[in-house]
């Protein structure tokens, strides 16, 4: 008898460490297989990463614009100008923010667009030596783009040569479509030098 129960007990502890053994593969086989799907997983979000930039978007005339919300400084109320003689007309003067004096200029005059809007804020700009603000109609608006909703221009699609070097884009955002310029190639161009 005791040889029987002996026997019983061997036949089932294999049974036993064989249906470990057997859980053990699945178990490695199911690990194998998540790790499987999360590599897969990481390499698709690494595919999918967009990459996204900021940009300060206002109205003149009646068009929208971008600039990189990198350039921008400040917004302040639109300060009193002072007249500035034999200046191209898109250059509406000087004006003192915080005791720095400032080109003020209108896109709407400079891209020879109609503009019955008066302008109420100031877009102050913060690019490389230049102190320079945009007279804007209404304060401006903050927009994360991704870089595929950005479509460049070229030369063969516009006829128009008037400012079309300073276009730099069209940013699509829903029906919205908004004028992305570069305006440090702008306000350093022959058109804002003064000349002696």
């Amino acid at each position: 008898m005791a040889l029987g129960k002996n026997l019983t007990k061997l036949q089932t502890s294999n049974k036993a460490y064989e249906d470990t053994a057997e859980s053990g593969k699945v178990g490695a086989e199911n690990e194998s297989i998540q790790e499987s799907s999360e590599q897969e997983q990481q390499e698709e979000n690494e595919v999918n990463v967009k990459s996204y930039q900021q940009f300060c978007v206002f109205k003149s005339g009646r068009e929208e614009y971008a600039v990189s919300i990198n350039l921008v400084k400040e917004v302040v109320p639109y300060p009193p100008l002072a007249y500035v003689p034999q200046m191209p007309d898109y250059i509406k003067g000087m004006a003192n923010v915080r005791g720095n004096i400032y080109g003020i200029l209108d896109l709407a005059d400079f891209f020879k667009i109609e503009n019955t809007a008066q302008p109420k804020y100031l877009l102050v700009l913060d690019v490389e030596n230049y102190q320079m603000g945009i007279a804007i109609p209404d304060v401006p608006d903050t927009l994360m783009v991704s870089d595929d909703m950005i479509e460049s221009l070229s030369a063969s699609r516009l006829k128009s040569t008037i400012g079309q070097k300073y276009l730099k884009g069209i940013i699509k955002k829903d029906r919205r479509m908004i004028i992305l310029f570069d305006i440090l190639g702008m306000i350093s161009s022959d058109k804002f030098t003064v000349v002696s």
